[in-house]
């Protein structure tokens, strides 16, 4: 049973039994329903004095079902000491955390820390770090810096790529690690540099950002920071067979700061093209990669979204099966609905409200009709830096979308915290505010 139907056959239990009597029916319930799930999201700022470290968030499904995001409680793990106790060096600025795809459900989180070059893997069920690889320098010192932005797992777990964004005004990396997660068996085997493609690019550089794989786990959509995208034959996962770019979509061709990238039914890829922080237009595409290993690689389907710098983006089923779109505006705090049957925006629908004026909405996961998204903080660490403001309410929006996936609500109860203050920072105007700036988010189905 979906969260959306259960939640209104609990409903129907209140309004007939009382309050009291469907609680308790409810609870005896919910262990069983599907899916279960639980929300993990990254707060990065640093949690030692040499700012290394950051916060784990771990909230029950559940529990949010139940009481409400704002009363949910959540386990929380130092990161820093998380590290100590797996002897890997403490990481900083921990941004982007993905699941692998074991099955029945995922076993490990694989964590990009995008202020030291580290990418992490932990173990779900015991919450442990189990594996730690550094990709500063690259493989056999082909190159890499600090900035692994994202790392994410093949769907055949055979292995995880790390996009390495580059040092300031130069081109990055994309660096491949083995995985044996059955074995908790890590290995770094590979980094292609990407400078090569920046002519054909348009670019003056080629910065990777955000990336996914095709269904069977040969190709990955990679985007850029200056515009366009690479497909990359990602090779064997020992890296004796190396990754080579065979597609090049030019920056004309896919204009805007590359952001996230997902998978979408009948082999297709949605990525997102942002403005950032300085105003632009703003994309959602869809690339048909059907074809992708005959080597034919169609121009994408474009949509123009209102609103300033596209972040999260997840999908949305209604009663008809059609699918649609949720995209969240970071910058302008709107939420986008778009239908992809017809390639249209259909509805946009601000997130801006008393109780979270500025929320600043980030990376997004949908579980049936429950949308979940990460609120930065006051004096963000990444990306919108120079957008400060004290009432900020960082932590995780809990998002209910309608049947016809058009609109959203949301209320006070709805929002779980991630503020600390035992850690405050000063910003440009001499308030002080939490220093916690969340970003990073996974739903993870148990």
């Amino acid at each position: 049973m979906h969260l959306k139907s259960l939640s209104k056959f609990v409903v129907v239990l209140m309004m007939i039994l009382g309050t009291t009597v469907a609680c308790s029916l409810a609870e005896n319930f919910l262990p069983e329903m599907e899916p279960s799930y639980e929300v993990w999201a990254i707060d990065q700022s640093g949690t030692e004095s040499d700012g290394t470290g950051g916060l784990l968030y771990i909230w029950d499904g559940k529990d949010i079902f139940l009481n409400g995001a704002k009363s949910a409680d959540p386990e929380i793990i130092d990161l820093a000491k998380a590290a100590k106790d797996a002897n890997c060096e403490a990481a900083k600025k921990p941004h982007m955390i993905l699941s692998n795809h074991t099955t029945p459900k995922a076993s490990h989180a694989i964590l990009a820390n995008v202020g030291s070059g580290d990418t992490f893997f932990i173990n779900i069920e015991s919450r442990t770090i189990v594996g730690c690889v550094n990709t500063v320098g690259g493989f056999n010192d082909a190159g890499g810096t600090a900035n692994a932005h994202a790392s994410v797992g093949s769907p055949d777990n055979s292995m995880t790529i790390v996009a390495n964004i580059g040092a300031k005004d130069e081109s990055g990396f994309l660096h491949k690690i083995q995985t044996n997660y059955t074995s908790d068996n890590y290995k770094l085997v590979e980094t292609l540099s990407l400078d090569q493609f920046s002519s054909d690019l348009g670019t003056a550089v080629a910065r990777p950002i955000c990336h996914d794989f095709t269904s069977d786990s040969k190709f990955a959509y990679v985007t850029l920071a200056g515009g366009g995208l690479l497909v990359v034959d990602v090779g064997s996962s020992d890296g004796t067979v190396p990754m080579t770019v065979v597609k090049v979509y030019d920056k004309d061709t896919v204009p805007g700061i590359g952001c996230g990238v997902s998978r979408l039914p009948f082999n297709k890829i949605m990525t997102n093209g942002e403005s950032g922080a300085k105003g632009g237009d703003d994309f959602l595409y869809t690339f048909d990669a059907s074809k992708a290993s005959e080597g034919i690689f169609p121009d994408p389907v474009q949509i123009e979204l209102p609103g300033e710098d596209t972040h999260g983006a997840v999908t949305c089923t209604d009663q008809q099966g059609d699918i649609f779109a949720i995209t969240s505006m970071r910058v302008s705090n709107d939420v986008n609905f778009v239908d992809l049957q017809t390639n249209q925006v259909v509805a946009t629908q601000s997130m801006a409200t008393s109780f979270s004026p500025d929320p600043k909405p980030d990376v997004a996961h949908i579980v049936g009709n429950k949308m979940f998204i990460a609120l930065r903080g006051a004096k963000p660490l990444s990306a919108v830096g120079s957008l400060q403001n004290v009432d900020r309410t960082p932590g995780v929006a809990v998002l209910t979308i309608s049947d016809d996936c058009k609109s959203l609500s949301w209320d006070e109860e709805d929002l779980a915290s991630m503020e600390d203050s035992d850690r405050v920072v000063t910003l440009e105007d001499g308030s002080e505010a939490s220093a916690s700036d969340p970003h990073g988010l996974e739903v993870i189905l148990r």
